[in-house]
């Protein structure tokens, strides 16, 4: 099950946007300005785009106890901040996984601090709390919460039951699950950036130019 939507911004901005072929789902009317969706701020900046032009979230190539870790902020985002029919259940069973993979839940963390304290050179309690946080307001991002609520109400309620082992194995592709609502939106977005581009390119009216051949802008109709 898949959706789409909801944004915070924070990442580096991708350049797609020198292409003036309008998308076609922005293409409906070429006298109205496109708007960003998901009512996504206009100058949102998208994260970076790796050799493959894949977008960089913070949940790419992380397995096991890390990925679980990921996935656990994830339905504490989900479960504070989504609303909707599925809403009480989503609490409940975030709750329950708590409870029922507590161990696991103390040593994804513990991996996570030993990890940037060696990175940090600190104890790694002030870098968790920081990665925490940013990981937080990612799952938060709004543009993407209709369908990050659902893909999270999915997880968490396979994840209330079964196994801790079968949740660290299973951790790294909740984690792709919850991610692709997010990269779902990015990608939106950047088809939102490309027809702007020619949207404007076309609302500014045609181009002539004076007697030394420097350019003069005509008003449309002119």
């Amino acid at each position: 099950m898949r959706r789409k939507n909801r944004v915070a911004g924070y990442f580096g901005f991708a350049a797609a946007a020198l292409c003036l072929t309008v998308p076609s789902a922005f293409a409906a009317d070429a006298a109205r300005e496109p708007l960003p969706p998901g009512n996504a701020a206009p100058t949102l900046r998208l994260p970076p785009r790796d050799a493959s032009g894949a977008f960089e979230t913070p949940n790419r190539d992380l397995h096991g106890e890390r990925a679980f870790w990921n996935v656990r902020i994830a339905l504490n985002a989900a479960a504070i901040g989504c609303r909707g029919p599925r809403a009480s259940h989503l609490v409940a069973d975030y709750n329950q996984l708590l409870v029922r993979h507590a161990g696991l839940v103390r040593s994804s963390e513990a991996q996570v601090i030993a990890s940037l304290a060696r990175n940090t050179g600190g104890n790694g309690i002030a870098a968790r709390d920081k990665l925490s946080t940013r990981l937080f307001n990612y799952f938060a991002q709004p543009p993407a919460q209709s369908g990050f609520c659902g893909e999270a109400a999915d997880v968490a309620s396979e994840l209330s039951s079964g196994t801790s082992e079968h949740a660290r194995h299973r951790a790294a592709a909740w984690l792709t699950q919850l991610d692709q609502p997010f990269v779902d939106f990015y990608q939106d977005y950047d088809r939102y950036q490309i027809a702007l581009v020619a949207w404007k390119a076309l609302a500014s009216g045609p181009v002539a130019r004076d007697g030394d051949g420097r350019p003069t802008r005509l008003a449309n109709g002119q």
